[in-house]
């Protein structure tokens, strides 16, 4: 380091000296280097002269151009990790820092399918998306051997109570219309009622249009999507200016998203009916099941591994009862109460073991499940 800054200095000395030599001869020519060799003396005197001068001339030249590759801009040096600091840091020596590379995961349709085949139950959900997929194929298959092909309305329903995967499958399902190039990008985004309605005059439409936008080229995800309908009768809510401006948006962009609207069974189909526009491009529902008790408690212990904890033996027999006296509840959220129990469970663990030093960390115990379950009705 101080090499480079003995250089760097000595080369503005350099500059600094030539500089004022110039100017000299400038001002007064007389001292300037053709005076200098006319006087020079003998042919061999003034080729030694000029020699010398060249010499001079080069090695300042060389120490500068050294001194100037090695000193920043901004008067400081590159680092080794690559960052950057003044030329008065001691201790640290000079490296070339390559780029860093972003090593960008690409996922699969099949990716996408074995996630959605990892997914506890659903049996009736995944047997309409393979329908759906091999549909998709076939389309693809006569398109390119030039044979007529009737276009596939991908809008659809979602019906079912919460904590069911609606939302899982839908972000999946964009996973693979993107590997099967029905959509360019395939990703998802979540809305409902709060994002798209407005409560002033005009403020709705452009509310909706930006989550459209947000969504194009992959699917716009529509929770709970009844809302939008309001109470019959009711005057003043701007939800059908909302669904108007869906509408519309889906028609001139049809074939650049796919809209998935999701809610309760009942609600949901009063919701399509309301509508005539929404009848002929929603024409395809798919009915999520709620989660049985062996399902809920699988889906726990998923949860559970994921995190880390072990599960007392037994837990199931133990859970069972509690989740079949608790799905009776309006609004029990199937896998949603899972991750609720195992939070509790947590709970009750720390509180357990945070004085005893030699504790598992991993365990949950039965007295920490049961806990968590009389706290959760």
């Amino acid at each position: 380091m101080k090499g480079l800054l003995k250089s760097s200095n000595f080369a503005m000395f350099f500059v600094s000296v030539a500089a004022l030599v110039v100017g000299t001869w400038l001002i007064n020519p007389q001292s300037g280097p053709i005076a200098w060799l006319s006087h020079g003396g003998s042919f061999g005197a003034t080729f030694a002269k000029i020699l010398v001068a060249v010499g001079i001339l080069a090695v300042g030249a060389a120490i500068t151009y050294i001194a100037m590759r090695l000193a920043t801009s901004d008067g400081e040096v590159a680092y080794a990790g690559g960052a950057t600091g003044p030329l008065n840091v001691a201790g640290l020596r000079l490296i070339k820092v390559p780029e860093p590379k972003v090593q960008k995961t690409v996922r699969t349709a099949a990716d996408a399918l074995n996630d959605l085949e990892a997914m506890i139950g659903l049996a009736p959900v995944k047997d309409e998306v393979n329908k759906m997929i091999a549909r998709l194929q076939v389309e693809a298959k006569r398109r390119a051997q030039n044979l007529p092909v009737t276009p596939m309305s991908l809008h659809m329903v979602f019906t079912g109570p919460p904590g069911v995967g609606k939302t899982q499958v839908a972000r999946a399902l964009g996973e693979i219309y993107q590997s099967l190039h029905v959509l360019r990008k395939g990703h998802l985004v979540e809305t409902d009622r709060s994002d798209l309605v407005a409560g002033y005059i005009g403020q709705t439409a452009p509310k909706t249009l930006d989550k459209c936008k947000e969504a194009l080229d992959g699917i716009l995800f529509i929770d709970e999507a009844y809302a939008l309908a309001g109470t019959p009768g009711a005057t003043g809510d701007f939800g059908r200016e909302a669904i108007d401006t869906l509408l519309k948006y889906m028609e001139d962009n049809r074939d650049r998203i796919v809209v998935i609207v999701a809610g309760y069974p009942n609600e949901m189909r009063r919701f399509i009916s309301s509508n005539p526009g929404l009848a002929s491009r929603f024409s395809k529902t798919i009915e999520f099941p709620p989660y049985q008790a062996d399902e809920l408690c699988e889906i726990f212990a998923g949860m559970a591994k994921r995190q880390n904890f072990q599960l007392p033996d037994g837990f199931a027999a133990k859970m069972q009862p509690w989740i079949e006296d608790n799905v009776k509840r309006d609004d029990w959220g199937n896998a949603r109460e899972m991750r609720t129990l195992l939070e509790k469970a947590r709970e009750a663990q720390a509180m357990r073991i945070a004085s005893d030093p030699t504790a598992d960390l991993s365990m949950l115990q039965m007295a920490d499940l049961e806990q968590a379950m009389s706290a959760s009705h």
